[in-house]
């Protein structure tokens, strides 16, 4: 990496040429991941019963044919977040009926891939519980547990044992995206302004283990549940915009989707949003109270994606998981990479604010908080940018990168003592 683009990266700021690198790395992870899926399949032929073995080679012929055909629509399947975390479940299974189990989902990935490629095939596709998850393009509610996807030059056709006499879904092929029509099937909604999308169906969109301290599940799909987000996001974005349109340009060449997060079944409890390093691109969150609080989760939840990237391509650390540095933002003690990842995403928020404070294109009352804002994230950042220039943990490229952090909180001016009641615990997660 350039000393040029690791210096802007440092500032939480990205060029388009930066954006293009990160996009590739990510990718280049996600097929090294895959790549080691294969390779644990090829040392050990016991790892799975072989008919499980032949299916998943099946699937993987049929990515191949896709991937000829138009290789974007492959790259865009596998970037996909959700992706990721299979991927991760996959690598970690125990062999024999867990991991043929995970295996089975590499044909909604492969089936997904070659839709978007508009290649013609047919395929034999593994619906769990009833259920055929698409990757980032939509669910089906068949009852049966096994789907068959006939595709076509413009069309496909979903159908299953048990309804032969009934016409299934139509998905219908376009040049960008692949829709869908007909009983059972459910499709991802686009969110306005941007490519990302509200994923409240994806099997895979969260952690097993589920989201935040909390370990909270993600929100499945009601009827009207997404208006709230839809109005939100659009008035966030639009903040975005209108304060700092290249943040605003950041957040939406990264941001694939955004997955609904549940709150307590009490109704209680405070908001939260984080990012999982196995599927940077989505952000995970309940639903903020208002326009000005999701942009602030699009703002640090951006910062962790490119630093969960970067720290992949160009590694600023060598820290283990011990829990010893206390910060502003969290009542527990931090690991070094805690702390590194929160220190980013607040120093983001921070200048943020500070353009959003002196700047024009919004409300004198929003000026107002906006600076009550940025005080508040700037000492927090000065608190733990020392923790960062103290360690012997970093590496050269991760000291370069602090100081570039530490010359940004600078040219935002003094920023005192932490005054009592200021910058409590954040609502924002590390890095899962």
């Amino acid at each position: 990496m350039a000393p040029d683009a690791l210096e802007r990266l440092a500032r939480t700021r990205a060029t388009d040429d930066d954006l293009a690198l990160l996009l590739h790395a990510l990718h280049s992870r996600r097929l090294v991941l895959l790549k080691s899926l294969l390779t644990r399949l090829e040392r050990d032929p016991r790892a799975v019963p072989a008919a499980a073995r032949e299916r998943f080679e099946a699937h993987w012929s049929l990515m191949e044919r896709a991937e000829a055909r138009y290789a974007p629509a492959v790259r865009d399947t596998l970037d996909y977040p959700s992706v990721g975390n299979w991927l991760a479940r996959a690598l970690a299974a125990p062999q024999g009926a867990p991991l043929a189990a995970e295996l089975e989902h590499f044909g909604s990935v492969a089936a997904a891939a070659a839709l978007r490629s508009g290649a013609a095939f047919t395929a034999e596709l593994a619906a769990p519980g009833g259920t055929l998850a698409l990757p980032g393009i939509g669910l089906l509610e068949a009852g049966a547990p096994v789907v068959r996807l006939t595709a076509r030059a413009r069309t496909a056709r979903l159908t299953w044992p048990g309804a032969e006499h009934r016409p299934g879904p139509v998905l219908l092929r376009g040049a960008r995206r692949v829709t869908g029509a007909g009983a059972g099937w459910h499709g991802l909604r686009r969110l306005p302004g941007g490519g990302a999308v509200l994923d409240d169906l994806d099997p895979y969109r969260a952690p097993a283990a589920g989201v935040g301290r909390a370990a909270l599940p993600p929100s499945g799909r009601t009827a009207g549940a997404g208006r709230p987000w839809t109005r939100r996001w659009r008035a966030a974005l639009g903040l975005l915009r209108a304060t700092d349109p290249q943040r605003a340009a950041e957040t939406t060449a990264l941001l694939r989707c955004l997955v609904p997060v549940a709150r307590p079944a009490d109704g209680g409890g405070a908001e939260v949003s984080a990012t999982v390093r196995a599927a940077p691109g989505a952000i995970l969150a309940t639903l903020p109270h208002t326009a000005a609080d999701l942009a602030e989760v699009l703002v640090h939840e951006t910062q962790h994606t490119k630093l969960a990237v970067l720290h992949d391509l160009v590694p600023l650390h060598d820290a283990g998981p011990a829990a010893v540095h206390r910060v502003a933002w969290r009542p527990d003690p931090r690991p070094l990479a805690g702390v590194f990842q929160g220190t980013y995403a607040h120093l983001a928020l921070a200048e943020f604010w500070d353009r959003a404070a002196n700047g024009t294109a919004v409300p004198g009352a929003v000026r107002e908080e906006a600076r009550a804002r940025r005080d508040s994230y700037r000492r927090q950042v000065a608190e733990a940018v020392p923790i960062l220039l103290e360690s012997s943990e970093l590496t050269p490229a991760g000291r370069e990168f602090a100081t570039g952090m530490e010359r940004l909180l600078l040219s935002l001016g003094r920023t005192g003592r932490m005054a009592s009641g200021v910058a409590g615990a954040s609502s924002c997660d590390d890095v899962q």
